[in-house]
């Protein structure tokens, strides 16, 4: 897989992105979905659990690129993997703590406990191996990037949305540290969505740009097609 520095521009990639956008909108981009978050964030009880469930989904999304990353033969590429497996391990007790600091009495001490279980807690000193039987233990792939960036994407507009609503909620005296942990998410989640998009444009090297055109539009769709999904429910996957 070719490489490209931090700065190399990406028109595959930023070309790909804006047609898949113009003919499929994601429904996450609207005004109206950022209201109907912020409808649901109002509610205490619904916004702390949304918390952990976010813990769970992140402790989840490590699990897989963990495989990804001891799969992956490209040193370079697995390195970023395994980087941005330990991030969403920490997220998972980021989310938590941020659970801990908005809603302190929200938990009850025995379940929390159970809780610091959703994070796999990896390290930088940890070698990445693959989970027995996941689908996830083969080496990276142009959809796998596709559908993370894309999921990443996601992630960080609704970081965006959740940010607000757990200042709101919070006790003034909570607001810094809270604040502190959400800057950290947010710096995590960006250079998430840069550095599959780097990795994206070098594949169409190999591919060619239509191929990254017309999976990127496709995934897109199922993307979208997910969300409205979860907006019936109520589900906001900020992880």
């Amino acid at each position: 897989m070719a490489k490209l520095g931090a700065s190399a521009p990406l028109p595959v990639y930023e070309r790909a992105l804006r047609k898949a956008c113009k003919a499929a909108p994601p429904p996450y981009g609207q005004a109206e979905y950022g209201e109907l978050y912020r409808e649901a964030a109002t509610d205490a009880e619904w916004l702390a659990i949304s918390l952990v469930t976010n813990a769970e989904r992140e402790g989840d999304g490590a699990t897989r690129l963990w495989s990804l990353a001891a799969s992956t033969e490209d040193r370079i590429t697995a390195a970023q993997l395994k980087g941005h497996a330990i991030d969403e391990s920490n997220h998972s007790k980021m989310y938590l703590r941020l659970a801990d600091l908005v809603f302190p009495d929200a938990i009850e001490p025995k379940f929390r406990e159970q809780l610091k279980d959703l994070s796999p807690g990896y390290t930088r000193a940890m070698e990445p191996a693959a989970k027995e039987g996941s689908p996830f233990s083969h080496a990276i792939s142009l959809d796998d990037l596709i559908q993370m960036n894309i999921a990443e994407i996601r992630t960080t507009i609704h970081h965006l949305l959740q940010r607000p609503m757990l200042l709101e909620h919070c006790a003034a005296d909570r607001r810094d540290k809270v604040v502190r942990v959400l800057d950290c998410l947010l710096r995590d989640e960006v250079e998430h969505v840069a550095y599959t998009a780097r990795l994206i444009e070098a594949c169409a090297a190999s591919v060619g740009p239509d191929a990254v055109k017309r999976l990127f539009a496709e995934r897109l769709q199922d993307f979208n097609d997910v969300t409205r999904a979860e907006l019936q429910r109520q589900v906001f996957d900020v992880s």
